[in-house]
């Protein structure tokens, strides 16, 4: 009897130690999530996208979100258009980060920061640090 006791005490500690420890990692991730949101600001993010008015005119881009991106636009013209529009706004550059659009001046500027510190865009590695060694 007083092993079945213990035993069950083991195992009533063991478990709510293990949904605690479940707790604590899961509150990290979404901090993590949280640090993410916020360095983004607003949908579309921190980078500048082309929304020129007279070029993206397929829908009503002033209907549409934010800082709104190319999925956004293509979206919004399916909504109401036909496939040579749906197919048109695809090809624009509506939407698009203004350097993929080919309207930029280079990468945004905290792509410029990381690199200046020597960051990989994979993570805060320095580029000078490798994975491993090469060769033999």
């Amino acid at each position: 009897m007083k092993r079945g006791v213990l035993t069950f005490v083991v195992m009533f500690v063991l478990a709510v130690s293990g949904i605690a420890t479940a707790g604590v990692l899961n509150g990290a991730k979404d901090d993590k999530a949280e640090e993410n949101e916020q360095d983004a600001g607003v949908h579309g993010g921190p980078i500048e996208r082309f929304h020129m008015a007279g070029s993206c005119d397929l829908t009503g881009v002033s209907l549409l979100p934010g800082n709104w991106t190319h999925g956004d636009y293509v979206s919004a013209v399916a909504a109401n258009g036909n496939a040579a529009q749906i197919r048109a706004a695809a090809h624009s550059a509506c939407g698009k980060p203004m350097v993929a659009a080919g309207h930029g001046g280079g990468p945004p500027e905290h792509a410029l920061e990381h690199m200046a510190a020597g960051k990989t865009h994979t993570g805060d590695k320095a580029e000078d640090e490798g994975w491993g060694t090469s060769g033999s």
